[in-house]
């Protein structure tokens, strides 16, 4: 990401491992491409961990300087979003919003707007790229449901953005292009949470001490590190 965030400081320290357990929040960082760490997620468990939590690693910085951290307090400060609403992770927040409030909408659990009556509009059955419009500044001008899905409306001054949406290549020609950083957070989310269904070792946590657990370890085995993590 060129944009460089105004008067947003964070660790910049190449080598630190930052970890983070918001997944729309990595997605994000993996879209400002900030590297994931060799060892990008863990599932953790153990001290204080009610269930389990799942983190992802980054470390390093993007090739314009933006760290996992400089992105993390950006993302959380309400202030400076509301001050650089023009930025592109102020987009991709309002993405991740908008996108929500809209799957609500087509489940049936609250309204996000009312049926479209326009004749002369574009529209997209795809909340995200929906989602991605409004972020883009076009408002959504209603919804109508067609052969059991939900599609949004909205006025031709969209019809660039939302082909640029779908075009499979469209990082490789607008790589620096806010639809492209939206697009990719957004889809790098998705991807994420079906990497989270599929869990192959989770990192069990306690005093300082962690055993890794694999869920095709036989019973023999995890006795044997639970043994080794919980002895006195």
């Amino acid at each position: 990401m060129n944009k460089p965030f105004s008067g947003m400081r964070g660790d910049s320290v190449s080598h630190l491992t930052q970890k983070i357990s918001d997944p729309k929040l990595a997605a994000t960082i993996i879209a400002i491409d900030v590297p994931l760490a060799s060892t990008p997620m863990q599932v953790v468990t153990g001290d204080g961990i009610k269930g389990y939590k799942i983190i992802w690693q980054f470390t390093g910085a993007s090739p314009t300087g933006n760290t996992a951290d400089i992105v993390t307090k950006a993302w959380f400060d309400d202030d400076w979003l509301a001050k650089n609403a023009s930025h592109t992770l102020a987009k991709i927040k309002n993405a991740f919003q908008v996108m929500y409030a809209m799957s609500r909408h087509a489940k049936g659990e609250e309204k996000y707007v009312s049926k479209c009556d326009a004749f002369d509009t574009i529209k997209t059955a795809s909340t995200p790229a929906a989602a991605s419009m409004v972020a883009l500044g076009h408002i959504c001008l209603g919804y109508n449901d067609y052969s059991g899905s939900t599609w949004w409306h909205f006025n031709r001054a969209a019809a660039v953005d939302l082909d640029c949406w779908y075009d499979k290549e469209i990082h490789l020609k607008l790589p620096d292009a806010d639809v492209s950083y939206i697009k990719a957070a957004l889809l790098n989310w998705k991807q994420l949470l079906a990497e989270v269904k599929n869990i192959t070792h989770t990192a069990v946590q306690h005093k300082g001490r962690t055993a890794y657990i694999s869920k095709d370890d036989d019973q023999k085995t995890i006795l044997t590190l639970e043994k080794l993590l919980y002895r006195k």
